[in-house]
């Protein structure tokens, strides 16, 4: 899916927008391979990715939901669709708080190598580890979670339900699983307690944005960026300044 496509009403696709809340956080768009410093906030497009290595960021869904991305993660928001919006953990951890879906027809997935987790309006937290192929999901105090495991031709196994307060953790080796509760993963309750606090804020402050100011705000953020890498190479300064002379 491409980046940078606004045509879609906002009824049909989350208004997705991405803010740092500290350290390095890095984004790109779908096609790119280069990685864009992200310093305040940008709204995001189907396809785009965020990595952090000692940083944390937060995306939020219009004013109905927040996920907190952790340290040494990257997330991707492969697919925006209210009706079947996709979300991708390659490695890392997310914290999430999502406003019930009171309409059936809502839809969203997270999914990491080695499992799919089907969201209904929930808090949960998702962990999955790159060097191990550890994976955790826990939800927190509403909503419940379908975690379904991969097997090692990526095909989905049983499915197993978390409901509030239990996780399931799992590494690729494992036959069995079981529906514990929560331990492991307890040390995201801050996180998505204040998830809660500032998704109550955003109701009462969550302005839209049109596809215009979208686009505008997007291009300024990556084409900072690339004045910014060629500020740090001297080499292509010189470059363009002995090809203007000749021209």
């Amino acid at each position: 899916m491409k980046s940078g496509n606004y045509s879609q009403s906002q009824s049909q696709d989350w208004d997705a927008r991405v803010k740092k809340i500290s350290g390095d956080v890095r984004v790109k768009e779908a096609g790119s391979e280069e990685w864009s410093a992200l310093r305040g906030e940008m709204p995001l497009s189907a396809g785009d990715s965020i990595k952090t290595t000692d940083g944390v960021a937060e995306v939020y869904l219009d004013d109905k939901g927040a996920i907190s991305v952790g340290r040494n993660t990257e997330f991707e928001l492969f697919a925006l669709a209210k009706t079947e919006s996709v979300f991708s953990l390659m490695f890392g951890n997310i914290a999430a708080k999502i406003q019930h879906f009171l309409d059936e027809k809502l839809k969203m997935q997270v999914r990491t190598p080695s499992a799919v987790c089907a969201v209904r309006g929930t808090e949960f937290a998702v962990e999955y580890s790159k060097l191990s192929k550890d994976t955790g999901v826990a939800v927190f105090d509403e909503g419940r979670l379908a975690v379904s495991p991969l097997d090692d031709k990526g095909q989905p196994q049983s499915e197993y339900v978390l409901e509030k307060n239990t996780e399931l953790a799992f590494t690729p080796s494992q036959k069995r699983f079981r529906v514990m509760p929560l331990a492991r993963l307890a040390r995201y309750r801050n996180p998505i307690a204040g998830m809660r606090m500032r998704i109550l804020a955003l109701r009462g402050t969550w302005k839209p944005l049109n596809g215009i100011r979208k686009a505008a705000l997007r291009e300024r953020i990556f084409k900072r960026n690339v004045i910014r890498r060629e500020l740090d190479n001297p080499r292509r300064i010189i470059k363009k300044g002995k090809r203007a002379a000749r021209g």
